[in-house]
């Protein structure tokens, strides 16, 4: 009797620890029912109803005593959890709920699976959880709702941290919630990453400049431009710093050694002349410009920044003009300094002409020739540009 009692136990036993292993069984069954909904595209109606099922069984399968510490029961309520998660698009609530059920599911299966056996399941589930963040994420950035953009895209970047492009959406949100450290930490790593792309070492440079750290800001568009070295807004930017340290004549160096070795490098020539303008050596400048020119007739920047050359060096003719006492000694000096203005404005604007022509769409072309042609009393053309701005 003893001994059939103690078989009848063993059996019982048995049928309850297979009984707990059937409903994981039957959540994976369930589940392999919802993917083949997915690919049938069924209605998400029915996609949740079969969820809810297959949650059903796992709920039980990872309360029991038997199978409570079973990686499998763990890594498939992750799953299951999250496919709820983004597929439920209606109950705002019961979604959230199974997020973050499911980051719990997740944390417990990796903490169960010793020999990784639920790695995909758990790298799956991730990928629902990254969807639904996703979606949160730029539905937030569209509505200007940049700290939760941040928050959302921040979620991605740390389950997915090989993927560049959701730490550059990252350190974006950050910028534009104007969380600086934020955007340099997500900026940094994006550029660990991917060095393609050279906009983001200009914007990771000017946060530095932004906290007047110009070193940190040099380090990183130096490293850009080792990348990109052809790169304007590069090279813009790092003059930027060199002025910033009063190093002006720093950069020109650099600029005047490149150009040592690539004579024919129009860009290198039309640098220099922005450096030696920023350094107010416009004689310099100008022929910078020109060198850019002999060597492309059509650098458009070369031909608009020539001519703004001339507009500054007539402003100063004029300014000096209008500085002069107004009475009848000072009228011939008035009447030269105002015909120096003339003539630089003359100058100015066969290039400002030119360039209007290499690029017919750039409101700063037309709206520098317009103001030349007024203060060369050229009011007709003037007025042609004025109408031509209106339409821009």
């Amino acid at each position: 009797m003893k001994k059939l009692l103690s078989s009848l136990i063993a059996l019982s036993l048995c049928t309850v620890v297979m009984a707990q292993k059937s409903e994981i069984s039957a959540a994976k069954n369930t589940y392999a029912i919802f993917e083949v909904g997915m690919q049938t595209k069924a209605s998400a109606k029915k996609q949740l109803e079969t969820l809810n099922t297959a949650k059903a069984s796992i709920d039980k399968a990872t309360v029991h005593e038997k199978t409570l510490n079973s990686p499998e029961a763990w890594g498939y309520k992750a799953l299951i959890y999250s496919a709820i998660a983004v597929t439920d698009t209606v109950n705002k609530s019961n979604a959230d709920a199974a997020f973050k059920t499911a980051q719990e599911a997740i944390a417990k299966a990796k903490e169960l699976d010793k020999e990784g056996k639920e790695k995909n399941n758990i790298e799956n589930s991730e990928r629902n959880l990254s969807i639904v963040m996703q979606n949160r994420g730029v539905s937030a950035f569209n509505k200007k709702d940049y700290k939760t953009a941040y928050t959302s895209f921040k979620y991605i970047s740390d389950v997915m941290p090989k993927d560049s492009l959701f730490s550059m959406y990252t350190a974006i949100a950050a910028n534009s919630a104007q969380m600086t450290d934020e955007a340099i930490k997500y900026y940094n790593k994006t550029l660990e990453l991917n060095t393609k792309n050279p906009s983001l070492y200009q914007e990771l440079g000017r946060l530095y400049m932004s906290k007047a750290d110009t070193n940190s800001a040099l380090k990183v568009i130096e490293a850009g431009r080792a990348v990109h070295p052809n790169n304007l807004n590069l090279i813009y930017d790092e003059l930027n710093v060199y002025l910033a340290r009063g190093q002006a004549s720093k950069q020109i160096s650099k600029i005047e050694s490149a150009i040592a070795q690539e004579p024919k490098n129009k860009t290198l020539h039309f640098v220099a002349g922005v450096a030696y303008a920023s350094n107010k050596q416009l004689d310099k400048a100008e022929a910078a410009y020109n060198k850019a020119l002999e060597i492309d007739p059509s650098y458009a920047d070369a031909v608009y920044n020539l001519a703004v050359i001339y507009i500054d060096r007539g402003n100063a003719f004029i300014n000096q003009a209008n500085a002069l006492p107004n009475n009848k000694g000072t009228e011939a000096k008035y009447n030269a300094l105002k015909s120096q203005f003339n003539a630089q404005l003359a100058k100015a604007a066969p290039l400002l002409e030119k360039a209007r022509e290499l690029n017919p769409k750039d409101r700063n072309v037309v709206r520098a020739l317009r103001e030349v042609y007024v203060k060369l009393n050229k009011l007709d053309k003037a007025a042609e540009l004025k109408k031509q701005l209106d339409q821009m």
